[in-house]
């Protein structure tokens, strides 16, 4: 079964030079070079490879269900955090990721699992970690993160009671306690909350 990629950077040589080897990669990717047009509506992403200068909110909206991958070509770290509290992404994968890590990168976030380089992980762990501290979150139930999770990534109400198999009042009970716990007034402060829980542990 193939993987239907989006390549979408500001850099058209490296976009076209990603294709080529995605196609010609032995697990099976169907790749299209967009930067910024559509030229093929039929297709249709399940990954989509961006970088800071093409994340756009019309990467969103035009393909709800892809996954969205931050190219990083040199960011600070300080930059990615300030993105992945903006944005709903699903990995980072660096440029100078070899060609093996890059292809079992994308084959973990079509799985559904977030990937981000070790070399990124560490400083976005300690900023979670801290503001986590900050927040008194030791007590926020397993249950209590998968909201925070669905409520950073801008679901109402009755879509995360759907998701979670739960009643839209059990919901907002959730969200009240989680307010209360960790003393905050609006759902867009779960944000760095939310990176905490999606970010993989250190191996």
């Amino acid at each position: 079964m193939s993987i239907n990629v989006m390549i979408n950077l500001s850099n058209l040589v490296l976009s076209n030079a990603l294709a080529e080897l995605l196609t010609r990669a032995p697990d099976g990717y169907q790749a299209s070079v967009s930067n910024g047009k559509v030229h093929d509506n039929s297709f249709e992403p399940e990954l989509m490879l961006v970088d800071a200068g093409s994340l756009k909110p019309e990467v969103f909206t035009r393909w709800p269900a892809a996954k969205v991958i931050l190219f990083d070509t040199g960011l600070q770290e300080n930059e990615i955090i300030s993105i992945l509290l903006s944005h709903k992404l699903d990995g980072v994968i660096a440029t100078d990721t070899d060609t093996s890590l890059f292809l079992k990168a994308l084959s973990v976030i079509h799985a559904g699992q977030v990937w981000i380089d070790n070399t990124k992980l560490k400083a976005l762990l300690n900023y979670a970690e801290s503001s986590a501290r900050a927040k008194n979150t030791d007590k926020i139930s397993r249950k209590e993160q998968e909201v925070i999770i669905l409520v950073s990534q801008g679901f109402k109400n009755k879509e995360i009671a759907d998701k979670l198999n739960i009643s839209e009042q059990t919901v907002k009970a959730h969200i009240s306690h989680i307010f209360r716990k960790v003393k905050v007034t609006n759902r867009s402060q779960l944000v760095p909350l939310a990176m905490k829980y999606r970010l993989p542990p250190l191996s």
